[in-house]
């Protein structure tokens, strides 16, 4: 049965503003983030990126707008922030005595990743699922949060290398929900023009943590190395764990959910109202059922072939841009010339780039076409690998083009909004599709670095370079085809109202009235026992009329719940 929905009706715009009137549970909410932006100059576009708040924006949108900057954008950054944290904590522990103490050999090193993979691409789908229903939304991400936290402190009890196994498959299980469930709810409370630029500080919190966590590992093995009997990487646990579980429980009480889901104490009823009402005008969908009709809906649409391939090849071809340390630690090996606090911090570099790089870029996604800001990208990162192939450069650039990969950045906060904007007409499919893509992603990412990037053959790997070079092309040119069928899309929709891209609602619409008509089939077997009770005690059965519930499933028929109902004008 689908989850209990709002009663939206979506009326004219209003005749001054211009504003589309959309009524929430009987009440009007105008929309003025839904009127059409003033133009402006290509030249002085890129002011745009200092504008969070547009001047159009009634008073109350832009508090609810601040209001959701300032709790959920910074919890969804808080999570991935802690994801991350933990993620390379374990590549820096392992540079700074880890390997030598537990005695690491081989591509030991990069089967730890695997197991998180194989962890975060079993429950990926499913943790999908759980983020899409409106009740459940709201406590499941900071719950899972909680839960790895417990775990990254028991990572500074590690012994063998058995143990790194079997914590990195927990690890990558209870973690699924960092990433594109953090995407998956600002999507679902920020409309299309604002999600990008906060995507893209969302996603640059994994850099500041990855960056972080390369200067705890330097502070705690030069401070606490040998304190209580324990190394200095054994610390970095500990301190990463102290400071992912407070955010966690935190995240208990202040996670709104979905914009469907109950209302969380920081939002008004009226904000909640406006925030449906928001989302409803651009035509993002309210939650329905899960089952064939969803999986018919996705496999039958050319969104989740395309915006799946686009992911796998760049999953594959982000790798090596996390492998700078490999590098510094061959130089060291070779000419003892950087320290292992220098091998933590050089590095750091890269995610200083990534930051502001993806800050910057995912902002101009909304000013300029996408499809020329995703190439330039591209092409940097392409630049950057062949490079890295021929190898033999001069030093300065090879330290310019491993900070170069910081650019990698600016593509997921791209590419999942995107996904997010082409099925935003159905929820269910969306929140599967991205699943979808973070699952196959990392399925082919737990075997592509033993494969193509072995730890043997670091850090001058020509296969992987080359195969990279290949995969980037590969990507870009899926990602080109998408950016076509996706404006052929919008164009037809305008003209056919029976385009795919109407069919999802109508799909849903069937569903509600074949629930409707269940329910109908339930009450009038329920009415027909009551009959049968009444004619055996007369007595019973006059208290058992006054209560029947067979008036109030008469009185239920003909709603149609979840339903938008668009009101023609006269």
């Amino acid at each position: 049965m689908p989850p209990q929905q709002d009663d939206i009706r979506i009326e004219q715009a209003d005749e001054t503003n211009k504003n589309p009137v959309v009524i929430v549970n009987g009440k009007e909410v105008i929309v003025s983030s839904a009127t059409e932006r003033p133009n402006r100059s290509l030249w002085v576009a890129w002011l745009y990126i200092f504008d969070w708040y547009p001047s159009h924006y009634s008073p109350e949108e832009k508090k609810l707008v601040r209001k959701l900057d300032c709790i959920l954008l910074t919890l969804c950054c808080l999570c991935f922030y802690i994801k991350w944290l933990d993620q390379n904590a374990l590549n820096s522990a392992y540079w700074s005595g880890m390997r030598e103490e537990l005695k690491i050999k081989g591509n030991e090193y990069s089967l730890f990743g695997t197991f998180y993979n194989i962890g975060y691409m079993v429950f990926e789908i499913p943790s999908m699922m759980i983020i899409s229903r409106p009740k459940l939304a709201r406590y499941y991400v900071p719950s899972m949060e909680i839960a790895w936290s417990i775990l990254t402190f028991t990572q500074s009890r590690l012994s063998s290398v058995q143990q790194i196994y079997g914590l990195r498959f927990l690890l990558g299980f209870l973690e699924t929900p960092a990433a594109t469930g953090s995407i998956y709810l600002l999507t679902s409370w920020y409309r299309s023009d604002e999600v990008f630029k906060r995507a893209g500080v969302w996603y640059v919190s994994s850099n500041a943590g990855a960056m972080f966590s390369g200067y705890l590992q330097a502070a705690a093995h030069k401070g606490l190395n040998g304190a209580m009997g324990m190394s200095g990487w054994r610390w970095l646990f500990i301190i990463d764990g102290c400071i992912s579980l407070p955010i966690g429980i935190a995240g208990l009480f202040l996670y709104p959910g979905l914009p469907t889901s109950p209302k969380v104490w920081w939002l008004t009823e009226d904000e909640r109202r406006l925030a449906v009402a928001r989302m409803q005008s651009q035509g993002t969908k309210q939650s329905g059922r899960i089952g064939k009709r969803m999986l018919k809906r996705v496999f039958t649409n050319w969104h989740f072939y395309i915006v799946v391939l686009t992911y796998v090849f760049f999953q594959c071809t982000s790798y090596v841009g996390g492998q700078m340390q490999a590098w510094l630690k061959k130089e060291a090996d070779n000419n003892g010339t950087y320290s292992i606090e220098e091998i933590n911090l050089i590095p750091t570099g890269v995610q200083g780039v990534a930051i502001v790089m993806g800050i910057l870029v995912t902002s101009l996604v909304m000013i300029y076409p996408m499809w020329a800001v995703f190439s330039v990208v591209t092409g940097i990162l392409l630049f950057a690998n062949v490079c890295l192939r021929i190898w033999h450069i001069p030093l300065g650039l090879h330290f310019f083009v491993y900070y170069l990969l910081g650019m990698t950045s600016c593509v997921t906060p791209i590419l999942f909004p995107w996904a997010n904007m082409l099925m935003k007409d159905d929820n269910e499919a969306r929140s599967f599709t991205t699943g979808a893509m973070m699952t196959i992603g990392w399925a082919f990412f737990s075997f592509y670095p033993v494969t193509v990037f072995p730890i043997l053959e670091a850090p001058q790997w020509t296969k992987g370079f080359t195969v990279n070079i290949i995969f980037i092309i590969c990507y870009w040119t899926i990602f080109m085809v998408g950016q076509y069928l996706w404006r052929r899309e919008v164009a037809i929709r305008k003209f056919d109202i029976n385009a795919p891209g109407h069919s999802s609602e109508l799909e849903l619409a069937e569903e509600t009235e074949k629930d409707e008509a269940v329910r109908i089939e339930v009450a009038e077997e329920k009415k027909k026992s009551r009959v049968q009770m009444v004619q055996a005690t007369p007595a019973v059965g006059m208290e058992l009329r006054s209560s029947s519930p067979i008036e109030r499933t008469r009185g239920s028929v003909g709603e149609d719940h979840g339903v938008i109902k668009t009101k023609t004008p006269k």
